[in-house]
C-alpha cells in the first residue's frame, strides 16, 4: 500500500542568515519585524478607485514574523534562499498563537474585487471615525490586507529586490496588532502600525520601529514546541549545543532534550 506524501507539514519553520539570531530566538522567542511588502492594485485595497490612487505597485512595510508549511524535505531552497539557519516549531503551536496561512492572489482574482466592494461600503459608512481602536472598519480592512500576498512578484531582499513565486512558500505569519497613536499635529492619528517605504528604508526610523515591536509585541514559545534546531554545518553541533547548556530558560532535562534536536543544513540538503 502507497504511503501518501503530505506537501504540508506539522512544523512551521523560521530561517534566519545568522547564528546569533537563532540563539535570540531561543533565548527571548520571536521579535516581529518591518519588512517591506507589495499590495499589489492600491485601489483595490483602499476603497479608492484607480484614478484616485494610481499607484499600482502600493509598498509598505508591515510588522510580522513569517514561517513557512513544507516538509523537511522540501525546505533546501528556503535555506539557500533564507539564511541556513532556523527553528521548527510545531503547528499546533502555531495555531494557538493565531498564526495564519496566507491568501495568494493575482491580479485577476475574484476576491480583490470583492474586498474592494465591502471597502468601498466601509469607507462611506466609517469615513467620520477618527477614533482608530478595533472597531475602526478601515484600520481592520488595512490589517487584514497582511494576510494576502501576490501570486509572485518582487519582494526587497538585502537591499535589493529579487523576483520571487511567493505561492511556493506556503507561509504563515504572526501580523500583531498594532493600534495608531495620536498625533499632535491636527489632532490627527498617524498610522504608525506600519511603515512607509520611505520609512522603512531610513535605518534608524525601522530600528525604533523594530525596537517597539521587541518590546511590546513578542511571540513566545516553550520547550515542548520546539521540533527542530536548524545550524549551518555539522562542525557548528558542538557550540550549538554549548549555547543551549548556557540558556537558563530550560532545564537540564530539556537541555539534553534540545541537543538531540539539532540538524544542519548540509544534512538536509544530503539526506531529505
Amino acid at each position: 500500500m502507497k504511503t501518501e506524501i503530505s506537501l504540508s507539514s506539522n512544523t512551521l519553520f523560521h530561517f534566519t542568515n545568522k547564528a546569533e539570531n537563532l540563539i535570540n530566538i531561543l533565548n527571548s522567542g520571536f521579535s516581529p519585524r518591518f519588512c517591506l511588502e507589495q499590495f499589489g492594485s492600491s485601489h483595490l485595497l483602499t476603497g479608492k478607485t484607480r484614478n484616485e490612487y494610481d499607484d499600482s505597485n502600493w509598498e509598505e512595510a508591515i510588522p510580522i514574523t513569517c514561517f513557512c508549511d513544507l516538509p523537511i524535505s522540501h525546505i533546501s531552497s528556503h535555506l539557500e534562499f533564507y539564511g541556513s539557519y532556523g527553528i521548527g516549531l510545531s503547528k499546533n503551536w502555531g495555531i494557538k498563537n493565531g498564526l495564519t496561512p496566507l491568501t495568494y492572489i493575482h491580479e485577476n482574482s475574484c476576491q480583490l474585487e470583492y474586498l474592494s466592494k465591502i471597502i468601498r461600503a466601509a469607507w462611506k459608512v466609517d469615513e467620520l471615525n477618527e477614533k482608530f481602536d478595533r472597531e475602526n472598519t478601515r484600520l481592520l480592512f488595512m490589517e487584514l490586507s497582511g494576510f494576502f500576498k501576490p501570486y509572485e512578484g518582487e519582494m526587497w531582499r538585502i537591499n535589493k529586490y529579487v523576483t520571487k513565486r511567493f505561492y511556493d512558500e506556503r507561509e504563515w505569519r504572526y501580523v500583531p496588532f498594532i493600534v495608531p497613536k495620536k498625533t499632535d499635529e491636527n489632532n490627527k492619528f498617524k498610522e504608525d502600525y506600519r511603515l512607509t517605504k520611505d520609512e522603512f528604508l531610513n535605518e534608524i526610523k525601522r530600528a525604533k520601529a523594530n525596537k517597539y515591536l521587541n518590546e511590546n509585541h513578542p511571540l513566545k514559545f516553550e520547550f515542548e514546541d520546539i521540533k527542530y534546531i536548524i545550524i549551518k554545518n555539522d562542525n557548528e553541533a558542538k557550540a550549538m549545543t554549548e549555547a543551549i547548556y548556557s540558556n537558563n530558560k530550560f532545564t537540564d532535562e530539556q537541555k539534553i532534550i534540545l541537543s538531540t534536536k539539532i540538524i544542519s543544513t548540509e544534512q538536509i540538503k544530503e539526506d531529505f
